[in-house]
């Protein structure tokens, strides 16, 4: 199936295909032929715009890492509690994985199979989003807002449970209400499960 792209060109084209054919055969699998075919170009035109195959896969990966932060860059963090701060970043990580089912396959279920560059690459994501999570954590404590916890290993709670739910809502089809749903999780987070 031919990608049609009326806004952004053929770069756009070629990000879209690419997204669609790593989700279905991963990285490894995935042909350049194919991407260009479903974006309905030339294979050589891809590489007027990316140099590689995990030049593509890179900047899919870094497109949606931007459109998700670029979708909190609105909201005034600072001025919101932790237990704020953690439900809106909640809302905003379900309500991306369902609305970019394909990418989020990609970004987690093909991580094992990447090469040592792309794993790197991801690596370094993963920290820098695990820093943010625990400067976040940290104001938190410094606020008088939770107990002085350990805060590198709250920061991995929390993200754990983010990540937790890509594998229900893109493989196993979860219909979820991603506000309600992060309601309820942060609720957990702060409050535990002991009556």
């Amino acid at each position: 199936m031919e990608i049609v792209c009326k806004s952004g060109g053929k770069r756009q084209a070629i990000i879209e295909a690419g997204i669609k054919v790593f989700s279905q055969k991963g990285f490894h699998d995935a042909r350049m032929e194919e991407i260009a075919v479903t974006a309905g170009i030339g294979k050589g035109t891809i590489y007027e715009y990316f140099t590689s195959k995990t030049h593509l896969f890179q900047e899919i990966i870094a497109a949606s890492v931007n459109t998700y932060y670029e979708s909190l860059a609105t909201i005034d963090m600072d001025a919101l509690t932790l237990r704020e701060r953690i439900q809106i970043l909640l809302t905003g990580h379900l309500r991306f994985c369902i609305e970019n089912k394909d990418l989020t396959r990609i970004v987690f279920w093909d991580v094992e199979i990447m090469d040592e560059e792309l794993k790197e690459w991801g690596n370094n994501l993963r920290k820098e989003k695990q820093l943010r999570m625990k400067e976040i954590i940290d104001q938190g404590i410094t606020r008088g807002e939770i107990r002085n916890v350990d805060s590198e290993l709250l920061t991995l709670l929390v993200i754990g449970s983010f990540a937790s739910f890509w594998a229900p809502i893109t493989i196993d089809a979860l219909v979820i209400d991603p506000e309600e749903t992060a309601k309820q999780i942060t609720d957990i987070i702060f409050n535990g499960i002991k009556l």
